[in-house]
């Protein structure tokens, strides 16, 4: 409550007109705090300068989107500064509901091909943007080979010693499999989402239809590849097929065989972001989640 009340009036001090009747709270990621006005307005509140970049990334991306993509995305009405120099924004909510990560599970056989045609368009419609327009407006591109070699290198620091020597084997073996392969470390770079899990896509009441899709805070140019990393994770493997043949893509066998590497490094990644935090039920989260990857590619 003292988190709403502090950004709400935020808000009022710097956008008086808004006249703020209600405020709800949309819960709390690693890097932002958001809130819901008046029924209407999503306000996202950067807590660190890598949520302010990203914040920031977004506010200068997404109005070069809006008329490529044929689903709902933020379109940012109000930026403001808060104490500490970071900048907040709020954009008109965007129609439909989050579908979450158990929520393809529950949609019917009809609505799943609906949707996964909408993710194929959606994603074409994403690659097409020009990749130079992409970056004038501040999207990185991502060396991916060179930073999974920096993962790599730290979980042999920081996780291999907690590991036994089975983990470690075989997490040599998916980095290696990796690295070691030229036809996974090529490809056409491309503008993705980067963080294109079902936490982000809005549907309708039916969930039959995609009608948004939100937070493109990780937006980098990148391996095209890349961006079925959560559907495979958490859509499973028949869902993330239907996308990619939608799309138009070749090969799903092989494509399949590397977004599930991509699948295992983020397990590791997400460890070695408990690690540091030393927040014990996230540090056992992650080798529970490293552990249920071993399980599922052995």
């Amino acid at each position: 409550m003292e988190q709403e009340r502090r950004y709400s009036t935020l808000i009022a001090d710097q956008f008086p007109e808004l006249n703020i009747r209600t405020v709800e709270s949309l819960g709390e990621g690693y890097r932002n705090y958001a809130i819901l006005v008046n029924g209407e307005w999503v306000f996202r509140f950067p807590k660190s300068q890598q949520g302010a970049d990203e914040l920031n990334k977004e506010m200068h991306l997404l109005p070069l989107l809006a008329g490529r993509v044929k689903v709902g995305i933020p379109k940012f009405v109000y930026r403001g500064t808060q104490e500490d120099g970071r900048p907040f924004a709020g954009y008109r909510k965007v129609e439909g509901e989050i579908l979450g990560e158990d929520g393809i599970a529950s949609v019917s056989d009809y609505a799943r091909e609906r949707l996964a045609i909408q993710l194929g368009d959606f994603l074409n419609d994403l690659n097409a943007c020009p990749v130079e327009t992409a970056i004038q407006a501040g999207v990185p591109v991502q060396q991916l080979a060179n930073e999974i070699h920096l993962l790599k290198a730290a979980a042999e620091r920081q996780v291999f010693p907690h590991i036994e020597p089975s983990w470690r084997e075989y997490l040599n073996r998916r980095f290696q499999a990796y690295l070691e392969d030229s036809a996974y470390t090529r490809y056409i770079p491309a503008l993705i989402h980067a963080d294109l899990s079902p936490d982000h896509f809005l549907t309708d009441c039916h969930r039959s239809v995609l009608t948004g899709i939100i937070d493109f805070g990780d937006a980098a140019i990148s391996d095209p590849d890349y961006d079925y990393l959560y559907l495979l994770e958490d859509c499973g493997a028949a869902f993330t097929r239907q996308v990619m043949a939608h799309k138009g893509e070749t090969g799903l066998d092989a494509r399949m065989r590397k977004i599930s590497l991509f699948v295992t490094f983020d397990q590791v990644r997400y460890l070695l972001e408990g690690l540091e935090s030393k927040d014990p039920d996230w540090i056992q989260e992650g080798f529970e989640s490293v552990e249920q990857d071993m399980r599922i590619n052995r």
